[in-house]
């Protein structure tokens, strides 16, 4: 038998969870340049080489897919923001910030399309949005050292909201170097947290 009369490997069939997976994993490899609300079906499921229809056998709608997305691109964030282990609680949030800015500068688009989709009112992403905040201002309270109380969180959410538009700005028009903005986000979270 030779190699072109051999019957073709019959197709490898995935399980479920391998095919969200799959599904999940198309729609970040494409929100360095689309906004997660922007992403098509028809070219997702074109990636994956199933028909549109299938896709929504893996999620009930649009809603669930884009959900599913925002929330692993939240946790991928997450995961490159935290310091590594045994990172002196001085350095930890110098070392978030250079990585933030990091990543928005990587993922501008999708980063303000997630920002402004909770400020929008989309309940889906404003979840997501709110999650990673809380994590945010649970992993700064403790590398700061400072009381876990209802005016510290809400002077950190506040002092993320202007480094959020503050760094979405810059990452556009930049007009300070790197290490100078760098340097005014801590000045302004020091001044912030020293009540």
């Amino acid at each position: 038998m030779t190699a072109s009369s051999r019957p073709p490997h019959p197709r490898e069939r995935r399980t479920a969870q391998d095919r969200r997976a799959q599904l999940v994993q198309i729609g970040l490899e494409l929100l360095p340049t689309t906004p997660v609300q922007e992403l098509t079906i028809d070219e997702v499921a074109r990636r994956a080489g199933i028909s549109r229809s299938l896709l929504f056998h893996y999620f009930a709608n649009k809603r669930e897919y884009y959900t599913a997305v925002t929330r692993a691109a939240a946790d991928l964030m997450w995961e490159h923001l935290l310091p590594a282990p045994g990172t002196p609680p001085e350095e930890q949030v110098v070392g978030m910030l250079d990585r933030y800015v990091g990543w928005v500068e990587t993922f501008r688009e999708s980063h303000l399309a997630f920002v402004r989709g909770a400020g929008g009112g989309d309940p889906w992403v404003s979840e997501v949005y709110e999650e990673t905040r809380r994590r945010l201002v649970e992993v700064a309270l403790a590398a700061l050292e400072l009381p876990d109380d209802a005016l510290r969180r809400q002077l950190l959410l506040a002092w993320f909201a202007f480094t959020e538009d503050l760094v979405g700005q810059w990452v556009h028009e930049p007009t300070t170097p790197r290490p100078e903005l760098l340097e005014l986000l801590r000045d302004v979270l020091r001044k912030v947290t020293e009540r």
